[in-house]
């Protein structure tokens, strides 16, 4: 028993330490964040990024990028860049929060917005960062455009992107915009290549994704404002807004709209969510409001859902288990306490199953130590019939009549008359006295006997006698037969145990 004690703590032991094998740890999460300056035209403006993180930074890295008819880079910490493209590469400090600040000379009236295209980072020990991405919104007001100087080059370049932007134009959710072409390399989502598509019978400067062969082109609005990249459907020629979101260094997901193959659970419903300024079509939990699910291109180039969380702003797969199917099919969910059950089931599921697991092997264990314990009690068993001579076979055989008979009377059914078998003599010797009637026995004469020998049989006699005994009645013959039949048959050189009376035979010599 201590011994199975001993097994029952070890098997907990054990069950406590697996739980902490499927442990990951995740990357720490970081924010980029930026000042929101107010300026006028032709003026200077500084714009601040700070980094931020739970653990110690070392190296960080960002690509920025802007509107160049609304602003131009001047300088900045650790960062070089120019129209419309920012890079900051940096040192972290060995802290938990850095900045870097940019300066910037205001071009034109209007709201001028700072975008992060990508962002990356790692720790003091070297594991990577998960920044959060933020951006800048500079408010610029009447200023003097006289402080403005053109810098060699800028002319042509401003007239080669005016010429590049005289592309054909395409609508997008009512708004009119123009395909652009010569866009700087830094705009080019991850994932994505430049290249040519045809739109219209006119080969057109775009973005290919290598994964899938999706294309995006860069559409400046004809009325005015901030050119960006739009989703390209070759099959039915339509545009859609390009949201492209980072998930680590190597994956991101790119929003897409919905092809009307999205089959989900009758408790979500659909509705809108804005990215960025822009629209696209997610589908709410309505028993977890703070959960989205949103249709993206991953960056394998695989469409599928994801789950969007709004509270940690995090995205996953979404996996469409078998109980959401069993209650979109049925139409309903169970209620009650039942319901109550099932949900704390499938939340802890795993646990329920270690659980489950322990409990079987701690009952494998406690069986096969009692079939040890009834093997070793009957080997001992054994040993102990034979030490003392106790045959069981014998003794089952000996209470088989006795059994029948039993069985015969509570049952009831009269049977033939069975004979009880005569019981043997026992001569018992229990004193010395007893021994003296055989010493006298011994001082008879053989003088006495001869007496017998002097009796004179005659023959004739000895045959009329004989034949008198042959003329008697055969019934009398017939009796005893039937009457030995009926004796039950008994065992030779064996003694039954029920006799009353049994023979000790003893050498007088």
């Amino acid at each position: 028993m201590r011994n199975f004690k001993k097994l029952l703590a070890v098997l907990a032991m054990v069950c406590m330490l697996t739980t902490g094998f499927s442990m990951i740890t995740y990357a720490a999460e970081g924010e980029l964040r930026f000042t929101d300056p107010s300026t006028t035209v032709g003026a200077e403006v500084e714009v601040t990024a700070v980094f931020t993180a739970p653990v110690l930074m070392d190296q960080l890295e960002a690509t920025l990028t802007y509107d160049p008819a609304m602003l131009k880079f001047v300088s900045g910490d650790s960062a070089t860049g120019g129209n419309g493209t920012v890079t900051i590469s940096g040192d972290g400090g060995s802290a938990t929060e850095a900045s870097f600040t940019l300066t910037f000379q205001a071009l034109a009236e209007g709201d001028a917005s700072i975008e992060v295209s990508s962002s990356s980072g790692v720790d003091a020990v070297g594991d990577p960062l998960d920044l959060i991405n933020g951006s800048s919104k500079v408010s610029v007001g009447p200023g003097d455009p006289s402080l403005i100087q053109e810098e060699e080059g800028q002319e042509e370049e401003s007239a080669s992107m005016e010429a590049s932007a005289n592309g054909p134009q395409v609508e997008v959710d009512g708004q009119q915009y123009t395909i652009t072409s010569g866009f700087s390399d830094a705009l080019i989502p991850v994932g994505f290549v430049r290249g040519e598509t045809q739109y219209e019978g006119t080969s057109c400067e775009s973005v290919t994704q290598e994964a899938s062969g999706r294309s995006a082109f860069y559409l400046t609005p004809v009325s005015g404002g901030e050119p960006d990249f739009f989703l390209y459907d070759s099959d039915n020629g339509t545009f859609a807004p390009f949201e492209q979101v980072e998930l680590s260094a190597d994956r991101y997901i790119v929003l897409l709209r919905s092809d009307g193959k999205v089959d989900l659970p009758d408790t979500y419903q659909e509705t809108t969510l804005t990215l960025n300024g822009k629209e696209f079509p997610v589908w709410q939990n309505t028993e977890e409001a703070d959960y989205y699910v949103i249709y993206a291109l991953n960056a394998d180039g695989e469409e599928g859902l994801y789950q969007y969380d709004t509270v940690d702003r995090t995205y996953q797969r979404y996996v469409k288990n078998a109980a959401s199917a069993d209650s979109n099919d049925s139409g309903s969910t169970p209620g009650g306490i039942w319901g109550k059950i099932l949900s704390v089931i499938r939340d802890f599921l795993d646990i329920i199953v270690i659980v489950a697991g322990a409990v079987f092997l701690a009952l494998v264990i406690i069986l096969i130590v009692v079939a040890v314990k009834l093997r070793h009690r009957n080997l001992e068993l054994d040993d102990l019939y034979d030490e003392y001579g106790i045959d069981l076979d014998e003794d089952e055989e000996e209470e088989k009549p006795a059994r029948a008979k039993s069985r015969s009377s509570e049952s009831g059914k009269s049977g033939p008359a069975v004979r009880k078998p005569a019981q043997t003599a026992q001569i018992v010797l229990d004193d010395e006295d007893d021994f003296d009637d055989f010493e006298d026995f011994e001082d008879y004469e053989e003088e006495e006997f001869d007496d017998y020998g002097a009796v004179d049989l005659d023959e004739d006699d000895f045959e009329d006698d004989y034949e008198e005994f042959e003329d008697e009645d055969d019934d009398i013959i017939d009796d005893l037969d039937e009457l030995l039949s009926k004796q039950p048959k008994k065992r030779r050189g064996h003694m039954e145990p029920d006799d009353t009376f049994k023979v000790d035979i003893i050498d007088l010599d």
